[in-house]
C-alpha cells in the first residue's frame, strides 16, 4: 500500500477512535501515529515555519490532543523524526505538503511496531473502500493476515464495525462491509452500478445533481434538495455517494453538498483531503458566496486575490479577516495577524490546500462572476463528510436501511471493482 494512502487510513482510524467511548489499548500504536500526524499537519506549512509554543498548544487542542498528557510525547517523536526543532519558547517545522505529512504519519506508525490487529484494520479498510465485501470474504482476509482461525475473527470484525473502521449492512443472512471512501476515486462503473439500481425518477434527479456538482464544485443543501429530495440524499449520503459538509457560526448552521471525488482531477482525493482541509476551504468559500450579507463587505477580483494568497503574500488589512476565517485558522491552513485600528491580515500556510479548493471552484461555472462576493461571514464550526455520514446512518429508518443494503449488494454482486 502506498505510504500516503496508509497515512490517510491512520488518520481516518484515529478520528474514529477519538469519537467512540471504548478502551483503545488494542490500537495504541495506530492512535499515537495518527495524533502525531494530526499535530504535524496542524503546525506544518508549505514552507519552513517557526511557531510559538502557545500557538502549538492551541493547534494541538483544536486537533483533540491533550496538551499535558499527549503533546510532550508527540513533540519528542516529531523531534526524533527530525521534522521539528524545539527551543525554550518556539518550535520550527519543516515545510511539508499534506501528502508528505501522511507519509511521515505512516512511518511513525511502522516504527511503532503495530499489532496484527492494527495492521488488519488498515488492510480491511482499504479493501472495502474499493468494493463492498461480504462477511465471509472479510473473515478469510483477516484470518490470512492474522494467521488465526476464522472462527476467532468474529470479535475482531465486530470491533472494527463498533469503532467505525468499517460499516455494515445486512442482506438476508449475510452482511456487507464498506466505508465512506467507496466513491472518492470516482470509478465510473461503481457510479453506474448505483445509479442503475435507482428508479427512473431517482436516476434523473441524481444525474442532474451530479452535473450541478461537477460544474460548481459545492452547493448549498437547499439547492441540492431543490434538485432531488431528502430521502434520496439520505440514501446517497449513507453509502458515501454524496458528501455533506456542515459549517456554522453563532447565528446558525448551514449544510453544503460536494462529491466525494471533488478533487479527483487534481490529486488522489483519499490522500489530499485526508484531513478535510480542502473540503473545509471549499465549503468556506461557498458559505461566503451564498450566506454572506450584501452589506458586510466584499472582496472583488477573486482570481487575483487567491493567486496572491497561493503565492504566499499577506492579504489585508481588513476588519472582517479577524472573524471570517476562524475554522481555517484553527486547522493551520491560514495565519491571521492583527494590524492597527482593529484590522487584520492573513496569509495562506498550506499552498496545496488552497490550490485544490480554488481549482474545484474556478474550473466550474462558479468562477469569476459568481465569486465576486468573497467569504464575509464569521464561520466558527466545520463538520466534515465522514461525521455527517455517521450521523445519517444512525438515524436511518428500517425501510431506508433495507434500500441502502440493496444498493450495496448490487454494487458488490455486479462485479464492480
Amino acid at each position: 500500500m502506498d505510504t500516503k494512502v496508509k497515512g490517510a487510513w491512520i488518520i481516518h482510524h484515529t478520528n474514529k477512535l477519538n469519537s467512540v467511548a471504548i478502551n483503545s489499548t488494542d490500537y495504541e500504536q495506530l492512535n499515537f501515529a495518527g495524533k502525531s500526524g494530526m499535530l504535524l499537519n496542524g503546525i506544518a506549512a508549505s514552507e519552513q515555519t517557526t511557531l510559538s509554543k502557545n500557538r502549538v498548544k492551541s493547534l494541538a487542542s483544536a486537533a483533540g490532543i491533550s496538551t499535558k498528557l499527549e503533546l510532550p510525547v508527540i513533540i519528542n517523536e516529531l523531534k526524533r523524526q527530525r521534522l521539528i526543532d524545539e527551543s525554550s519558547t518556539e518550535i520550527t517545522v519543516l515545510g511539508l505538503s499534506t501528502g508528505e505529512t501522511l507519509s511521515h504519519t505512516a512511518r511513525i506508525y511502522e516504527e511503532a511496531h503495530p499489532t496484527l490487529t492494527e495492521q488488519a484494520s488498515i488492510e480491511i479498510a482499504e479493501s472495502v473502500s474499493e468494493c463492498p465485501l461480504s462477511e465471509k470474504i472479510i473473515t478469510e482476509q483477516i484470518s490470512d493476515t492474522l494467521k488465526i482461525k476464522s472462527s476467532d475473527t468474529k470479535d475482531i470484525i465486530r470491533q472494527f464495525s463498533d469503532i467505525g473502521f468499517v460499516d455494515s449492512e445486512s442482506v438476508g443472512d449475510d452482511k456487507i462491509f464498506f466505508n465512506g471512501n467507496l466513491f472518492r476515486k470516482d470509478n465510473i462503473r461503481k457510479i453506474n452500478s448505483i445509479i442503475s439500481s435507482l428508479s427512473s425518477a431517482e436516476e434523473r434527479k441524481i444525474r442532474e445533481l451530479l452535473t450541478t456538482l461537477d460544474s460548481k464544485g459545492c452547493i448549498s443543501m437547499e439547492e441540492a434538495l431543490a434538485i432531488t429530495s431528502q430521502e434520496i440524499l439520505d440514501k446517497m449520503v449513507s453509502i458515501a455517494f454524496i458528501d455533506i459538509n456542515t459549517i456554522g457560526n453563532e447565528i446558525g448552521t448551514y449544510m453544503f453538498v460536494t462529491r466525494p471525488s471533488a478533487f479527483k482531477k487534481f490529486s488522489n482525493p483519499i490522500v489530499d483531503d485526508a484531513f478535510d482541509l480542502a473540503k473545509a476551504f471549499l465549503t468556506s468559500l461557498t458559505f461566503g458566496m451564498t450566506k454572506s450579507s450584501y452589506y458586510r463587505g466584499r472582496i472583488k477580483m477573486i482570481e487575483a486575490l487567491m493567486n496572491k494568497l497561493i503565492q504566499g503574500y499577506w492579504v489585508g488589512p481588513a476588519t472582517a479577516i479577524g472573524q471570517d476565517y476562524k475554522i481555517l485558522e484553527l486547522k493551520g491552513v491560514i495565519q491571521v495577524r492583527q494590524e492597527e485600528k482593529g484590522m487584520f491580515s492573513m496569509r495562506l500556510l498550506k499552498k496545496d490546500i488552497g490550490e485544490l479548493a480554488y481549482k474545484v471552484i474556478s474550473e466550474g461555472e462558479a468562477s469569476t462572476s459568481s465569486m465576486a462576493q468573497f467569504p464575509s461571514v464569521s464561520a466558527t464550526k466545520y463538520i466534515g463528510p465522514e461525521p455527517n455520514r455517521t450521523v445519517k446512518r444512525k438515524k436511518q429508518s428500517e425501510p431506508l436501511k433495507k434500500g441502502i443494503a440493496n444498493l450495496l449488494n448490487d454494487l458488490r454482486t455486479g462485479g464492480i471493482k
